[in-house]
């Protein structure tokens, strides 16, 4: 295919402008990083970037599996013109997202404060604000979903990889610049800044939604049913991402939380091709594996993890070679000796994520989520249990060869599935 063709491919085309959009969030997120960072100290911002991953982590009941699940269910309803299925679906996601939030947000702060079952103190306590970020999280993820079902992957991203982090950074440097940026100040600022998102978000959700007056249809027994593997792979997907972090805060020091948490954003800059091939190929699988174009699913596969292997080597390879400079630069000499070597294990995982493409999400947007939820189930068993062997003897270091021996297990089973299920090869090659 010449270079020229793939520039006309509208895959392309919103591959373009999501990744325009997350070249700008970049150095927005890693500004509101280095502020916290050079602030806070190693041992502060660990306390502070392991409260912040028990966020998601709590959030998997209500928003897991609800972007996925709307994507796919707008893309199909669209597709066929039934829109009393889609907008029976949405609200039947709000009510979904209001009602378990409430559940969540109340048995924490009776659990913790008046039952006593965990603890409510030091870096515990910091949950009683970050707690709030659980039904801003998941009304997000509803919108973020149906947007993109509809057919826009871009404007579905817009608020969360652009908007958002623009306002943690003013806000941070807003308190940061008044002298009293602490960790609680901290968490304050990335609620301020999801409760604007929000309103950005539903303005884009109504604008791009069907006006056509139709009575919703319900089918509560399916959604539901369909919900239950959506969540438990976003469970999955989730801690995967996030046990690293989250172990390093039971059983390591809160210096080896900030290690990681500098680690993992460094490894991030290697993963941003995938990612964005991920956030607009979904709408795109569900139509080539529904019309039964199999010619079309390979081209996708294919194409897809070429464009993002072309854009994540070149940045692993820098990563590597420059790391140290890099780490010291932007975060401080402090955290040079304790993150490089986590930083360098995990950008060569994530090299080996991208060179196997979008394996999750061609199983999953084919109807095969279940196959999905059975190789991250294997993978997350092996990372919690090299977690728990390495971390209290290596730290940071132990957490990051869990992690990516885990994200290598994840793309190799699935690998095998895809091939099995849809007759494909799903890798760059």
């Amino acid at each position: 295919m010449r270079f020229g063709d793939v520039l006309r491919n509208s895959l392309v085309r919103s591959f373009l402008k999501v990744g325009a959009m997350r070249l700008l969030s970049i150095p927005v997120g890693l500004a509101a990083s280095i502020i916290l960072a050079r602030a806070l100290g190693p041992e502060a911002f660990g306390r502070y970037a392991f409260v912040m991953a028990l966020v998601p982590l709590l959030a998997l009941p209500v928003a897991a599996g609800l972007p996925q699940l709307l994507t796919r269910g707008a893309a199909r309803y669209s597709q066929s013109g039934r829109w009393g299925l889609y907008h029976g679906g949405v609200r039947t996601a709000h009510f979904w997202v209001i009602a378990v939030s409430g559940v969540l947000v109340v048995s924490y702060f009776v659990g913790g404060h008046l039952v006593g079952l965990w603890p409510t103190v030091g870096k515990w306590g910091l949950l009683g604000l970050a707690i709030f970020m659980i039904p801003l999280t998941g009304l997000n993820a509803v919108r973020n979903g149906a947007i993109k079902g509809l057919g826009h992957p871009a404007l579905a991203e817009l608020p969360s990889q652009l908007i958002q982090p623009v306002l943690v950074l003013a806000a941070l440097g807003g308190v940061y610049l008044s002298g009293t940026l602490t960790e609680r100040t901290a968490i304050l600022s990335q609620l301020a800044a999801a409760s604007v998102t929000l309103i950005f978000a539903t303005y884009l959700f109504l604008k791009v939604s069907p006006k056509r007056l139709v009575q919703a249809e319900y089918q509560f027994g399916h959604w539901f049913y369909a919900l239950l593997p959506f969540t438990l792979i976003g469970f999955v997907s989730t801690f995967n991402n996030q046990v690293g972090i989250v172990l390093l805060g039971v059983i390591g020091s809160d210096e080896s939380v900030a290690a990681m948490r500098v680690a993992e954003r460094g490894a991030q800059f290697v993963l941003l091709s995938l990612s964005m091939v991920n956030l607009v190929i979904s709408p795109s699988i569900v139509r080539a594996h529904g019309s039964g174009d199999k010619e079309r699913l390979q081209r996708l596969s294919r194409n897809s993890a070429r464009l993002s292997l072309m854009v994540a080597l070149p940045i692993g390879v820098l990563l590597i070679g420059f790391g140290k400079p890099a780490i010291s630069w932007a975060f401080g000499e402090d955290y040079v000796s304790i993150s490089y070597v986590p930083l360098a294990i995990l950008v060569c995982a994530q090299i080996i994520n991208i060179f196997f493409g979008s394996v999750g999400q061609l199983l999953s947007m084919s109807g095969y989520e279940k196959d999905t939820l059975k190789g991250q189930v294997i993978a997350i068993i092996v990372n919690i249990s090299l977690c728990y062997i390495l971390i209290p003897q290596y730290g940071a270091v132990g957490a990051s060869i869990a992690v990516s021996v885990g994200i290598v297990t994840w793309n190799m089973l699935l690998a095998v599935l895809v091939w099995k299920r849809l007759n494909i090869r799903p890798t760059a090659l």
